[in-house]
C-alpha cells in the first residue's frame, strides 16, 4: 500500500510536470509561429522592392502588389491567421479585415486599458521588432480580447507587418491538451490501481498459506 502510494505521488508529480512543459512548449510554439509569419512576409515584401529598384517594377507597381500578397496571406489550418500593416506615420495600410479601415490615420487608437495600440506597433519596431500584448477586437466583430502579437518594419517603405494570437484562444487549445494528459493519467493510475490490487490479493493469498 505504501509503494502504491508513492507510485501514484510520483505519477501525479509527472503529469504536473508534464502540462508544465507542454504550456512552455505551445507559448514559445505560437510566439514562433508569428514572429516567421511577419519575417516571411517582409521576404515577400522585400521581393517586390527588389523588383522595383532593378527597373522591373515601378515602386508603385511594387508597393501594389505587396499590399496584394500580404492582405491574401492566412496561416494556421483553419485560415483564422493574417497580417496587417501599418505605416510608420500610423496610417492602416493593409488589413484584411478591416479594410474600411485602410487609409486611416490610427495614431490614438486605444484598448480598454489605455493603450495606445499602433503607436505601440510602431514603436517596438523600430526598436528592431518585438512581441507586445493588447486588447483588440476578434472577427466576430463583437469580441473584446487580449491579443499577443509581433511586430517587425521593412525599413524601405517604412512599412510595420504584424500579426498576433488572441490569448484566450490560445489558453482554450492549451487547456484541451491538458485534459488530454489528464485523461490519460487517469487511464494510467487506474491500470496502476488494478496491478496494486491483484498484487495484494496475492500477498495475502500467499500470506494465509
Amino acid at each position: 500500500i505504501g509503494l502504491a502510494c508513492l507510485g501514484v505521488f510520483e505519477m501525479s508529480e509527472s503529469m504536473d510536470e508534464s502540462i508544465q512543459l507542454y504550456e512552455t512548449a505551445m507559448t514559445e510554439g505560437y510566439q514562433a509561429e508569428i514572429k516567421s509569419q511577419v519575417q516571411g512576409a517582409i521576404a515577400v515584401i522585400q521581393g517586390y522592392y527588389d523588383r522595383s529598384q532593378n527597373g522591373e517594377l515601378t515602386e508603385e507597381e511594387a508597393q501594389t502588389m505587396a499590399r496584394d500578397a500580404v492582405r491574401n496571406m492566412r496561416y494556421r489550418d483553419d485560415a483564422s491567421g493574417y497580417l496587417w500593416i501599418d505605416g510608420a506615420d500610423y496610417t492602416l495600410i493593409v488589413h484584411p479585415i478591416l479594410t474600411e479601415q485602410e487609409g486611416n490615420n490610427r495614431y490614438d487608437m486605444t484598448d480598454q486599458n489605455g493603450v495606445k495600440v499602433t503607436q505601440n506597433v510602431v514603436s517596438v519596431a523600430k526598436a528592431g521588432g518585438g512581441f507586445h500584448e493588447f486588447y483588440f477586437t476578434k472577427a466576430d466583430g463583437v469580441t473584446v480580447a487580449p491579443k499577443r502579437a509581433y511586430s517587425e518594419k521593412f525599413e524601405p517603405w517604412n512599412w510595420v507587418v504584424t500579426t498576433g494570437n488572441y490569448i484566450d484562444d490560445m489558453a482554450a487549445e492549451i487547456q484541451t491538451e491538458e485534459k488530454e494528459i489528464k485523461f490519460e493519467f487517469l487511464e494510467m493510475l487506474l491500470s496502476y490501481a488494478a496491478s496494486i490490487v491483484m498484487i495484494l490479493v496475492i500477498v495475502l493469498a500467499i500470506s494465509i498459506v
